[in-house]
């Protein structure tokens, strides 16, 4: 027969081609299946690991195609597609801080690319860093002028940008940029919004244009009424808050009769809002009220600066309202968790109304939250001596006292007196659980966690609080708790619920997220563990422990092939790790590969009987009879078996496994032996020379 002159292309290749063309027809399970097999059961080409990542992103697999997407890179590192990918993805899943670098990285290896560049330029400016993905996605916009994709990204990078800069008062730049936004944004796709006219009308009024400012903020209340379905749409919250805006720019403009009309509007839809001799201060106040009413806090801190900044030049510094203006900023900095800031603000309003509670009430609060327990002290005593409620000081008292103390049984004592004398209340609550947590007394600490989440269901602290007391119950019952989940009792399942629901109002902790995981593990729950896994997979798609213990779930649960995937990269980690071999070739037999696992041990085999490690062949020898006998080649099983049991005089299995061979094969006199030396070495009894 004659030879072919035509190379005939590998088979790997071949599977990887058509991998590619299921890929384009849009048959993505296909090719992951044929590229699993490609990957576990030969030494695939690099690509595979790329392709397969492309499929499992295609299907919104997104942890395991970046898991893929590593393995890629650890192969050919210097492959830009690789790190276009892993950013691509990380940007889809909401994780642009995650995507920068990658992104970064492949635009070196490509930096002409226009793609690479609008993906970098939207990661930066979703992940805050505006000035960043103005100037990449404008060098983006250059280098493919009629993708409108592009150019979109580009305005939307601006109108970030502007606000921005108008937030650390470089209103002049802030408001050419928003301008550009409004001017070109329609042939892109941005429609004229609500939000863009009250970022204009704001960079106007700061730059002076009183007028320009004026256009925006109507325009915005009549963009707001037509999404709220009203003319004029005056009717929540967000429509009064632009009115007070007009309001307020009406009364700088000395347009005093057109600013009193607007207010009779407002007034006409909540009562809550007095008849008074308006004047400009009085509706700055009011419109920096409507602010915190409605949960802005950015916006109500720059309200507040404009209006101190304002007075201060206008009055050198005094002023009957100013004190309130620091107080309402010192509140929305709190909400901001910016205590430090908060607490100056307070410091500068009681300067001005030393003898006003509230302030040393707010101060106290703020104090308490960022933990600064020697203001909060301060505070204290200042509300004792202008004759503060007793049960506000004492409930910041106690709980100043508590965290300072070094007693936890006096604290105790301290927290029980304050909750029967003052009643619930969620901190003292959480603090008598976390001191009972300290002095061991689980159930108590887990019952008072439990009363504070009664009280205040989004309490954090009690959540975690409860969770280390439940884990530290079973803790104490040993590891029988763990072994038999049926028997252990409420605490096991209360710990279940207790993680998923906690998971369910903060899913990005990710040390409960790995503590359920590891739960689900524990109590044999492989399939939901798997899934958990999985998600902390996106994370840390690189994590070897992580991405062994997910193998080990896929093999509890069946899913052999993918265990072996993730194995097989392990592999290319650790080639000499044993036991990571003999589980990989185990998932491999049992996904239909034998003929390629027994190559594969058989290949190990040999390497390390030349090797220093030549005693820990024992668990390839082991492996080995074990397919050998499942292949049907009962002599060679025999050999593999004999070979492990010397190699391990103690361990019983290759004596086990030699029984059932024997017993299957009907020879219950040598299944007997067998059976007896087994035993013997399971009790420390001497082995008797094996037959044959």
């Amino acid at each position: 027969m004659e030879k072919s002159l035509v190379k005939k292309e590998p088979p790997g290749l071949r599977k990887l081609a058509l991998a590619a063309e299921l890929g384009k027809k849009g048959n993505y399970q296909q090719a992951v299946k044929i590229l699993r097999d490609l990957i576990s059961e030969t030494d695939a080409p690099s690509e595979a690991w790329l392709l397969l990542g492309r499929s499992l992103h295609a299907l919104k697999d997104y942890s395991r195609a970046l898991a893929a997407f590593n393995d890629y890179l650890r192969q050919k590192p210097e492959a830009g597609e690789g790190y276009l990918f892993i950013g691509r993805t990380y940007l889809t899943l909401g994780m642009p801080y995650k995507a920068v670098p990658y992104l970064r990285k492949a635009l070196e290896n490509n930096p002409g690319d226009s793609r690479t560049k609008a993906l970098l330029g939207t990661a930066y400016l979703r992940s805050k860093h505006s000035q960043a993905a103005v100037q990449i996605l404008e060098e983006a916009v250059e280098a493919a002028p009629a993708d409108k994709r592009i150019y979109r990204a580009y305005l939307n990078s601006l109108l970030v940008r502007g606000i921005r800069l108008c937030g650390i008062d470089d209103n002049e730049l802030g408001l050419q940029m928003l301008r550009f936004v409004l001017e070109n944004g329609s042939e892109s796709g941005i429609a004229d919004n609500t939000f863009l006219r009250l970022e204009l009308g704001r960079a106007a009024r700061e730059t002076g244009r009183l007028e320009e400012a004026l256009e925006h903020f109507t325009a915005a209340l009549k963009l707001s009424g037509k999404n709220s379905g009203e003319e004029g749409g005056a009717n929540d919250s967000g429509d009064r808050r632009i009115r007070w805006s007009r309001a307020s720019l009406l009364m700088a403009m000395g347009k005093i009769t057109e600013a009193r009309k607007e207010i009779e509007k407002i007034r006409s839809r909540d009562a809550g809002i007095p008849e008074l001799p308006w004047n400009s201060e009085l509706v700055d106040l009011f419109l920096i009220r409507s602010l915190i009413d409605s949960g802005e806090w950015r916006q109500t801190t720059e309200a507040c600066r404009n209006w101190l900044q304002t007075r201060e030049k206008k009055e050198g510094g005094s002023g009957k309202n100013r004190p309130i203006i620091h107080a309402l900023c010192a509140e929305a900095l709190r909400n901001l968790h910016n205590y430090k800031d908060a607490h100056n603000h307070l410091q500068r309003a009681l300067e001005e109304a030393p003898e006003e509670l509230e302030f040393w009430y707010a101060d106290m609060l703020v104090s308490w939250e960022g933990k600064d327990y020697k203001s909060l002290k301060k505070a204290l005593k200042a509300a004792r001596a202008y004759g503060g409620d007793k049960e506000i000081i004492r409930r910041f008292d106690i709980l100043c006292r508590v965290r300072i103390s070094d007693s936890n049984e006096s604290n105790i004592s301290l927290l029980q007196n304050a909750i029967r004398s003052l009643g619930p209340e969620p901190e003292l609550m959480l603090a008598l659980g976390e001191a009972y947590l300290k002095a061991g007394l689980l159930e108590e600490a887990g019952s008072w966690f439990n009363k504070t989440i009664t009280m205040k269901k989004d309490h954090e602290g009690a959540w975690l609080g409860e969770i280390a007391a439940v884990e530290a119950m079973l803790e104490t019952e040993g590891s029988k708790q763990w072994k038999s989940p049926a028997a252990s009792g409420q605490e096991v399942q209360k710990l279940d619920s207790l993680y998923r629901n906690y998971l369910e109002k903060w899913p990005d902790n990710l040390n409960i997220r790995r503590d359920l995981a590891l739960f689900l593990v524990k109590t044999f729950e492989y399939a939901e563990a798997a899934l958990e896994l999985e998600k902390l997979l996106v994370w840390e798609p690189s994590n070897q422990s992580l991405r062994r213990v997910l193998a080990y779930t896929y093999r509890k649960t069946g899913r052999y092939r993918e265990a072996a995937v993730f194995l097989k990269a392990l592999l290319k980690e650790k080639p000499l790790d044993i036991g990571l071999l003999v589980e990989y070739s185990g998932c491999l037999a049992r996904a239909g590969g034998e003929p390629y696992a027994v190559a594969v041990l058989e290949k190990a085999r040999e390497l390390f009987l030349e090797s220093p490690q030549k005693k820990e062949v024992k668990d390839i020898s082991l492996a080995l009879g074990v397919l050998s006998f499942r292949q049907k080649n009962v002599e060679k099983a025999f050999d593999y078996l004999r070979e492990a049991s010397s190699l391990a005089p103690k361990d019983p299995r290759p004596y086990e496994w030699m029984a059932a061979i024997a017993r299957k094969n009907g020879d219950a006199g040598d299944g007997g032996y067998y059976e007896k030396e087994a035993q013997k070495r399971k009790t420390g009894g001497k082995t008797s020379k094996s037959r044959g």
